[in-house]
């Protein structure tokens, strides 16, 4: 029997051992990757335990995640309405929820619902051509930090404010921008509040609200059925509880899957010391009190993953304590098995766990959380994520109409199509469901959308000819975003 590569805990009596090929220390001058690649944070340093599970951080999410508030079907959004009626209420927004006061005549700068949707109408893809200054009038998908992006909302201001200086001065029209965060909302209400405090510094920039929420969908050619996916939502009201709390249940609902499912691999596997501390400083959540990305749990999955694999391989990145008495107990083995040639495991009576059944294991667990495919009921199950009837339902109880539109929707060939299709008649039904059900709000698609160019399997042809097909089987507008910090 080979014992190499092996760890024995003996407060738990089980030996760890990895039945695949052994990878390098970090430091070494190994050329693997070491943390995720979604993960902006430096590679991972899993000797460095949290002291408890008692930081301040810890127990705000502990202490967070009881209570989630019901959605409720209010009534249908209003279609008529004056801009001075919207201003007003952001103003009244601002001063109950940020106590700053902002008069109403400061906001006519932000444009409302019906103004966004008669621009809409005459929307075209030159519009969010960022390399066409002459053309570039619109730039409808951007993050700020508050979210998934890198910029501050004062920095995103004052570079969108000097873009529509300028573009003003050429062509005599505003500029429109919206700032769209991921599932959070306080980005866009900084922004309000920051352009009411000195609206002549935004004089020729029309600030639309808007905001991507995620949601949990059917994917018939998507090896799991299921996929998540964003949905661009402009001319809402920021300050409306309404949607606060929906924003604050769905963050609320994606730590407590998480909170949960980190708690119950540690349980089973306490040799790694797995918390919520260390999975959030890995995963670069610098806002884990009031944002949580869609599909966290995945996260949590590939940490728990990568941290019992890693463990497993390379022995001498758990704490030094343990490698010494593991190095001393393993020598003790090698001499018993060469001694007596009896069974080393058996001998001392422990478990062996290796990395493969450490990750079905895992996996498990997963499944008790993750969002899925219901074959029997023919949709998608989910306790972490929002679905789309859930997103409609929430707008109903607002009183401004808001205008929806499909972030990146090529990717939805990938979850419909069968490879190679040019067709896309698969992806234009499912749209078509989607703005069946919007009582209206759907109303537009993205053919201009920031991910696409860093994207280097997408050549500019296939997303031209997608668009095309889009335009001519539905009746969706275009709306796009452009990586405006490229100007």
């Amino acid at each position: 029997m080979e014992i190499k590569n092996s760890l024995y805990f003996p407060r738990t009596g089980r030996i760890l051992k990895s039945d695949k090929v052994k990878i390098e220390h970090p430091a070494s001058n190994s050329s693997r990757s070491w943390g995720y690649s979604y993960s902006k944070a430096a590679a991972p340093n899993f000797c460095a335990r949290s002291s408890s599970q008692s930081s301040p951080l810890y127990t705000y999410i502990a202490s967070s995640l009881s209570g989630l508030k019901i959605f409720n079907r209010g009534k249908k959004p209003e279609d008529n309405y004056s801009p001075s009626e919207y201003a007003s209420d952001l103003s009244k927004g601002i001063k109950d929820i940020m106590e700053k006061d902002i008069a109403p005549k400061n906001l006519t700068g932000i444009m409302t619902p019906d103004e966004f949707r008669e621009h809409l109408a005459n929307f075209k893809e030159k519009d969010f051509n960022i390399n066409n200054p002459e053309t570039y009038s619109a730039d409808l998908d951007y993050q700020s930090n508050f979210s998934s992006g890198e910029e501050n909302v004062f920095d995103i201001l004052d570079k969108a404010a000097a873009y529509a200086q300028n573009y003003h001065k050429r062509t005599g029209k505003d500029f429109i921008f919206a700032l769209t965060d991921r599932d959070s909302i306080e980005g866009i209400q900084h922004a309000i509040r920051i352009i009411g405090e000195n609206p002549g510094k935004y004089k020729h920039l029309k600030l639309i609200p808007g905001i991507k929420l995620s949601f949990a969908h059917t994917a018939p050619t998507s090896i799991i059925g299921y996929e998540n996916s964003d949905m661009l939502v402009y001319g809402l009201n920021p300050y409306s509880q309404n949607l606060i709390d929906y924003i604050e249940q769905t963050i609320q609902k994606r730590k407590e899957m998480t909170l949960n499912f980190i708690k119950d691999v540690n349980t089973l596997y306490p040799e790694f010391a797995y918390n919520i501390i260390e999975f959030a400083e890995q995963n670069n959540l610098k806002y884990m009190k009031n944002y949580a990305v869609s599909n966290l749990y995945w996260r949590a999955r590939e940490y728990a993953e990568t941290k019992g694999d890693t463990a497993i391989k390379g022995l001498s990145i758990v704490p030094d304590e343990i490698v010494k008495q593991a190095e001393n107990i393993l020598d003790n083995l090698n001499q018993v098995y060469l001694g007596s040639g009896e069974s080393t495991y058996s001998a001392l009576g422990t478990n062996i766990i290796t990395d493969s059944e450490l990750n079905k294991t895992i996996e498990k667990v997963f499944e008790k959380y993750s969002t899925h495919y219901d074959k029997s009921q023919n949709k998608v199950v989910s306790a972490a994520e929002n679905l789309y009837t859930d997103m409609i339902s929430r707008f109903h109880g607002e009183r401004y109409k808001p205008i929806m539109a499909i972030a990146s929707p090529y990717y939805f060939s990938h979850y419909f199509e069968k490879r190679g299709t040019q067709t896309y008649d698969n992806v234009v039904e499912f749209f078509t469901k989607l703005q069946d059900k919007s009582d209206g709000m759907l109303a537009g698609f993205e053919s201009a959308a920031p991910g696409y160019k860093n994207d280097e399997n997408l050549s500019y042809e296939t997303i031209n000819n997608f668009n095309k097909i889009i335009r001519e089987k539905t009746n969706l507008k275009e709306v796009g975003g452009s990586l405006m910090n490229k100007v």
